[in-house]
């Protein structure tokens, strides 16, 4: 007797009494398992432990059952494969992490009343809720005097944007 005869008969006896349904499935998921496992597709040329991890697989997909539709993806991995181990262990959830970003960029984009300008210690306008347009600055210092404010262009206060290299330090954005 060859392998592939071996195998339907054993696996004929294994599923015995079951219903149509439920016989496809066991089949269909030993058969994913061995494509998975990259086994010959002659079971002809199966060594003894790929037969010998076929009929498990086999069992495994048989204690499944109806119930493991209910079941989570770990639950349903394990019972196919055998032992899952996790190997995510201090992983964080990944809701938190999120709810952490979401709260830094909502502080950074508070409204903020406490920005003096570096240069001439003048308050400084955030405008970040009432931009008139993309291009319009994020910050702008009060001071129209080229004269009180070394960072006047002398056409321009001056401003900056989120995402200029010189926002001081001190402002915390």
């Amino acid at each position: 007797m060859n392998n592939k005869e071996t195998l339907t008969s054993l696996v004929l006896k294994m599923v015995e009494g079951l219903s149509k349904e439920h016989i496809d499935k066991v089949i269909g998921t030993a058969n994913k398992y061995a494509t998975f496992k990259n086994y010959p597709k002659n079971k002809d040329s199966w060594t003894d432990k790929q037969i010998d991890s076929f009929l498990n697989c086999v069992e495994r997909a048989l204690e499944v059952g109806v119930e493991h539709e209910q079941q989570d993806l770990f639950s349903k991995v394990s019972a196919i494969m055998g032992e899952v181990n996790d190997i995510t262990p201090g992983i964080v959830d990944a809701g938190s992490i999120v709810d952490k970003v979401v709260e830094k960029v909502e502080e950074q984009n508070k409204y903020r009343e406490d920005l003096t300008c570096p240069w001439c210690k003048s308050k400084v306008y955030d405008n970040r809720n009432n931009k008139k347009s993309e291009r319009s600055p994020d910050f702008v210092c009060s001071t129209n005097d080229p004269a009180i404010c070394g960072g006047h262009t002398g056409t321009w206060r001056k401003s900056w944007w989120l995402n200029s290299s010189d926002i001081p330090e001190e402002w915390g954005i």
